[in-house]
């Protein structure tokens, strides 16, 4: 209880989740609603430095191209929660916890898959 009450005062929506919490797929995938919704977010959120088709081609720099993601659903959701610096680069992708709804993470992966290239695996596990 405790947690929670200081995760209110730190302005933490999302708490802490573990990796076998997020489901193994999207449970948005395929729903066009979420699609649309997603979209709008990845749009307001994620195109600064993605770009408009998700091809890593930002107005902020060139961020990830999302249409080859090789992480999986869970991998994709952990590192937008918590962020991620490669060594050597100096733009980072920011911890989006607490800033994103957990549901909403899942309405822009749900948008990510549609623009997908071959050999993404938006829709496997994990791979390591």
């Amino acid at each position: 209880m405790l947690c929670l009450v200081l995760m209110a005062l730190m302005g933490l929506a999302t708490p802490l989740m573990a990796e076998d919490e997020i489901p193994e797929v999207n449970p948005f995938t395929g729903d066009a609603k979420a699609i649309r919704e997603g979209r709008s977010w990845y749009r307001n959120s994620c195109s600064p430095c993605h770009g408009g088709r998700a091809d890593g081609a930002g107005e902020r720099g060139n961020g990830a191209d999302l249409r080859k993601m090789q992480l999986g659903f869970r991998g994709f959701v952990q590192l937008v929660l918590d962020g991620r610096q490669i060594q050597g680069r100096t733009q980072v992708m920011p911890p989006w916890r607490g800033a994103l709804k957990i549901d909403d993470i899942y309405r822009i992966g749900a948008y990510l898959e549609t623009v997908a290239i071959d050999g993404a695996n938006w829709k496997e596990g994990v791979k390591h």
